[in-house]
């Protein structure tokens, strides 16, 4: 044993700074609870070149109060980012140490763990070896840290341990009945639910319900393109046939799964709908289907999982980066399918269990990656929302019911729905959103009839009554059922008893609404109707490698009474399509970082972002140039309009360089724009309007474009730019300018408008 520590000694050494290192306390066991995630430097290897090349390995433990689940599960994204491996707990033991002291500062207990996990080389490898560690952790701060020492294909390995303890996710339903053997229907709702869902279409939601289901069944079917929609018309026709106990609606839908099966995808992004709704498909006919079809689909998922699960070859597209919208697509689908026929008798339900686990660590590793902390997507608002109505949100359903754990509640997932709601602007039954990134839209009103079921509850009375205006009884009736297999989602929400309480969405998530990981501001006046004001800007901090994404650093969108003000221009990777400052000799900027951010509770706020710096190639003295931004929201109506609006875009660095110092201010809009001297005008289709006045560049040369979305306005003619835009109904409000350049001084109303180094200041805000 005591050589043990021996070995241990010098790493904790290392980790801790030397011999003044603290006092490494004694573990709290209590504190030894939820996910546990230990990182083994050098952990895995391979040979490249004929020499082993070693790589970190990370093996994920769930533990509570320091006993842990048996099963461990372990990712090397460098060893290889398409496999997850799996493994066991053999040792799990908390004891004294057999040593007094560690450079002369004392600590008490470590914790000794041994764990076996079978690596899988690549996907598509039969072959799959133990790696077997001996791990020894101490406690230190909010960390874990120590050393381990192990064997992996002959060779011997030891190095470091680092680790961190996260919340428990996905946390355990604690009423959960575990399923009987071939229980069917499994995946959006239970077979003990069934009876309840039948009564359910009596009530008028209900009836509401089964007649949009009926009307979008009688649409065509394509079993081709980049959504196909056999398998949603199939599983809508089982759907049917389950709660009213049809034979002949059974056969209809079995018809569609057949013509899906000689009918897959041509590449795995537009296969995935096709299981998914196949999987749903074949769990509510199963009841009413012969052994010979349940068999004959049970097989056909069982393959399309572990082929989802694998992935595909690059040269067929396939994306299997953790924030690809592919990998979200392919493993809520892969995820799915295994739970509809895991436990089902004639296949290897081992193989089926792995490889569901294996499909809900890629969608988890995809929400860590692509979904911040508030529900903005990297990717854009579109490659964010359609994979989760077309197969993330199913296997969310499902997982809950079929494992009996909660994937979404405490979890970014939360956010996705209160996301959108606090961006929408209501009209006419409309849920419209200014968008970001590619094709300029998002799922709208599917996003809310899938992904309802599963909104925690605290939400609900934010989120429902808006739905229900919109689109239940009180709104178009549709409850938002744009593709059959949405109705068995809403239905089995509508068949729960929520006693809700409405409130207004702003008192539950606030007037601002901000993603600090992704870089996302949102700032809203109300939520009452289409006059409401929206504004955002994104600041892009990520970029995240291996996903879509646009050149909109800094770039923003402003809606309010009734209009679309600032809006994106085409969906295309072009620079001059957002809202931004660009420079046209040079590259679009990556990232930005937040340098201040204030807000008030009106809604009001202030942004101030800083690029990151593009280099002249191979410059000595090294020339660049940083973009900063300063975006200012004022809703407190001092200013004598409902909405202003204020930017300003400094450069830092080397301005005069040739290919940085041409600058071209642009804003896309709706409206019809007059331009004269510095300043222009937009009129909305309601006779509305934004003046917006340049203050720098004092000789500013303003333009416009007319483009397929409307009209682009352009700015040139200085190094700086000051703009302030107000939104009004009446007539504009006239500004006071008093001196040059950022120092000068506004007033427009009452509000006094000035810049301060990296910061607009308002004089309701930071005066």
């Amino acid at each position: 044993m005591k050589q043990r520590y021996l070995i241990l000694l010098p790493f904790i050494i290392l980790l801790l700074g030397g011999s003044n290192a603290p006092i490494l306390h004694s573990f709290d066991v209590k504190k030894l609870s939820g996910n546990i995630h230990l990182t083994l430097k050098h952990g895995v290897w391979k040979l490249w070149e004929e020499k082993p090349v070693y790589q970190n390995i990370t093996l994920d433990l769930v533990c509570d109060q320091g006993k842990c689940e048996p099963e461990v599960w372990g990712y090397a994204k460098k060893f290889n980012q398409d496999v997850d491996h799996q493994g066991a707990l053999e040792i799990n033991n908390l004891e004294k140490l057999s040593i007094e002291e560690i450079s002369t500062k004392q600590y008490r207990r470590a914790w000794e763990l041994k764990i076996t996990i079978n690596i899988q080389s690549h996907p598509w490898s039969t072959e799959i070896l133990p790696a077997v560690y001996k791990i020894n952790l101490v406690p230190y701060k909010n960390q874990i840290i120590g050393s381990y020492q192990g064997k992996y294909k002959q060779k011997k390995l030891q190095g470091s341990v680092t680790g961190i303890i996260t919340k428990a996710w996905p946390a355990n339903i604690s009423d959960h009945l575990a399923l009987s053997p071939q229980e069917h229907p499994r995946l959006v709702f239970r077979k003990h639910q069934l009876s309840s869902l039948q009564e359910a279409t009596k009530t008028p939601e209900g009836q509401a319900i089964i007649k949009q289901l009926e009307k979008i069944l009688e649409q065509p079917i394509y079993y081709d393109g980049y959504v196909p929609t056999g398998g949603y018309h199939a599983s809508g026709y089982c759907f049917l046939a389950l709660i009213n106990n049809d034979k002949e609606l059974a056969n209809m839908g079995w018809k569609i799964v057949e013509k899906s099966l000689e009918n897959p995808g041509r590449r795995l992004l537009e296969h995935s709908p096709i299981v998914a709704d196949v999987a749903l498909a074949y769990d509510f006919c199963y009841s009413v289907w012969d052994q010979k079809q349940i068999n004959t689909v049970t097989n056909w998922l069982g393959a399309q999982t572990k082929q989802l699960v694998k992935g595909d070859s690059s040269r067929n597209g396939w994306n299997s980066n953790a924030g690809s919208t592919w990998n979200a697509r392919a493993r809520g689908a892969a995820g799915l399918a295994a739970l509809a026929i895991l436990n089902e008798p004639g296949i290897s339900n081992d193989k089926i269990y792995h490889l569901m686990r294996t499909a809900e660590r890629n969608i988890k590793r995809y929400l860590s990656t692509a979904i911040g902390n508030r529900g903005f997507g990297s990717e854009g608002d579109h490659y964010t929302t359609e994979p989760l109505i077309l197969t993330i949100f199913p296997f969310l359903q499902a997982y809950s019911n079929v494992i009996g754990k909660e994937l979404v509640e405490g979890s970014r997932l939360q956010w996705i729905l209160p996301h959108y709601l606090m961006r929408m602007i209501p009209n006419n039954n409309q849920l419209n959103v200014t968008t970001y990134g590619r094709h300029r839209y998002y799922a709208g009103s599917d996003l809310l009839a899938t992904g309802l079921v599963t909104l925690p509850e605290d939400f609900l009375p934010a989120v429902v009554p808006i739905f229900e205006n919109s689109l239940g009884l009180k709104g178009d009736q549709t409850f938002g059922i744009n593709m059959p297999h949405y109705a068995p989602f809403i239905l089995s929400f509508y068949d729960k008893k929520h006693n809700l309480s409405s409130k207004n969405p702003v008192q539950l998530f606030g007037y601002n609404f901000v993603d600090q990981q992704k870089g996302f501001y949102n700032f809203r006046n109300q939520w009452i109707n289409q006059d409401d004001f929206v504004a955002n800007i994104f600041l892009k901090k990520e970029l995240i490698g291996g996903t879509w994404h646009y050149p909109d650093v800094g770039s923003f969108r402003i809606s309010g009474l009734g209009e679309t003000w600032a809006k994106a221009g085409k969906s295309s990777n072009n620079w001059q399509e957002e809202n931004v400052v660009i420079l046209p000799k040079s590259s679009p900027w990556k990232t930005s970082k937040p340098l201040f951010f204030v807000s008030n509770t009106d809604g009001s706020g202030i942004v101030t972002l800083q690029t990151n710096t593009n280099w002249r190639k191979n410059s000595e003295p090294p020339v660049g140039i940083a973009g900063l931004r300063s975006f200012a929201v004022d809703y407190s109506q001092s200013s004598g309009v409902p909405g202003l609006f204020v930017l300003v875009d400094r450069f830092l660095g080397n301005n005069e360089a040739e290919e940085f110092k041409e600058k071209v201010w642009i804003m896309h809009t709706a409206g019809n724009v007059t331009v004269k001297d510095n300043s222009f005008l937009i009129k909305g289709k309601n006779k509305t309007t934004m003046k917006g006045t340049f203050v720098v560049p004092e000789s500013v040369k303003v333009t416009t474009e007319k483009t397929e979305e409307g009209t682009k306005i352009v700015a040139t003619g200085g190094q700086e730019f000051f703009v302030i835009m107000t939104v009004q109904k009446k007539s504009p409000p006239p500004l006071t300018i008093k001196g040059l350049g950022t120092d000068a001084k506004v007033t427009v109303g009452k509000q006094k408008i000035s810049f301060d180094q990296d910061r607009i200041r308002l004089s309701t805000i930071n005066p």
